[in-house]
């Protein structure tokens, strides 16, 4: 019984980690759609292509933490 348990409690913490590193490519493409409609060269621009790229590094961590 005790093996039983056990798999159904790693099966939920995979859920769990799946749904959270779907939500940070969401929220990745969204800011990357929103940077390709910027204009090129703005300081708003460079900001937001700064900020794409944590996104991405943290999305990028976290999967490799949860493999």
């Amino acid at each position: 019984m005790k093996k039983n348990r056990e798999k159904h409690q790693k099966k939920a913490w995979k859920n769990g980690h799946e749904a959270k590193f779907e939500q940070m490519v969401g929220e990745y493409q969204n800011a990357k759609a929103m940077l390709d409609s910027m204009k090129v060269g703005t300081t708003e621009y460079s900001q937001h292509q700064k900020h794409c790229d944590s996104l991405f590094a943290k999305a990028e961590r976290f999967f490799k933490q949860h493999q």
